[in-house]
């Protein structure tokens, strides 16, 4: 019985501490910490951020916080990011023309730069010129349209040595643009892929605070499936998804954060 109650113990102290320990690892601790304890914790953080040696050319606990949370803070969000995809399955191939609208929002008094990428890693198609594989339709800023002044500017990469893949195709280029307090983009692009390339994703580079997407497939010999990831892809209970006649729209009503999204795939 002595032996036994040892055992059982020691087996409990040991199951306490991994328990422990993992809840610390993960955070989970701040679940179980009673409104006392919270408001304990609360005042800690703020002794140490603003009360204990605030010197700013030390790598402290307080810089690391002016650093890294303020500026994701006062850096700029999308206040809205719409994507719209009309999806057609021809012959040989599968085209896409993908309607982005987003607004840019500047918190900060300062006016800043903010890179648009375009760009993607495409497979090539028979009978379609690499050219063809992914254009760049329709580009305003605000009320100004640099449509033709992108595509001056698209570069194209055949044989990437950089894929040994099937993605050999390689298409880049960006265009830089000053906001002051906000700025809306509204853009068409059009791409063309092989009938086996049946996945489409689609993910934010900057917080975003209101995000839908709308898939749209003229052919009912296919179906959707699709998936979230990133912070999304943990809170699915906040996702908002609308069936629609020939495809659906996915969309988050609150902050979602950089490299979120979902992926779309369509089987016959």
């Amino acid at each position: 019985m002595g032996v036994s109650l040892i055992t059982s113990t020691f087996i409990n102290l040991v199951k306490f501490w991994v328990e422990s320990t993992e809840t610390l690892v993960k955070y989970d601790f701040v679940n179980r910490l009673t409104k006392d304890e919270m408001k304990d914790l609360k005042a800690k953080i703020e002794t140490e951020l603003y009360f204990r040696d605030n010197d700013h050319d030390k790598d402290n606990f307080y810089n690391f916080f002016e650093r890294e949370l303020s500026s994701l803070l006062n850096e700029c969000y999308y206040k809205s990011y719409r994507t719209k995809i009309e999806c057609h399955i021809c012959e040989n191939y599968i085209s896409k023309t993908i309607r982005k609208k987003f607004e840019i929002v500047n918190p900060s008094k300062k006016e800043c730069t903010i890179r648009i990428p375009f760009g993607a890693e495409m497979q090539r198609v028979e009978q379609v010129e690499s050219s063809r594989l992914y254009q760049i339709k329709k580009f305003v800023v605000d009320s100004t349209d640099f449509t033709k002044d992108i595509n001056e500017r698209i570069y194209i990469l055949d044989n990437c040595p950089e894929n040994s893949d099937a993605y050999c195709i390689k298409v880049h280029t960006y265009w830089d643009i000053k906001v002051k307090k906000k700025c809306t983009i509204d853009m068409v692009i059009e791409t063309i892929v092989p009938l086996n390339d049946v996945c489409f994703s689609n993910k934010i580079t900057r917080p975003c605070k209101d995000y839908s997407v709308i898939f749209i497939l003229n052919d009912p010999s296919y179906q959707l499936s699709w998936h979230s990831f990133g912070f999304m892809g943990n809170h699915k209970d906040r996702i908002i998804e609308e069936p629609m006649d020939n495809g659906l729209e996915i969309g988050f009503k609150d902050w979602i954060l950089p490299g979120d999204g979902v992926v779309i795939s369509i089987t016959k």
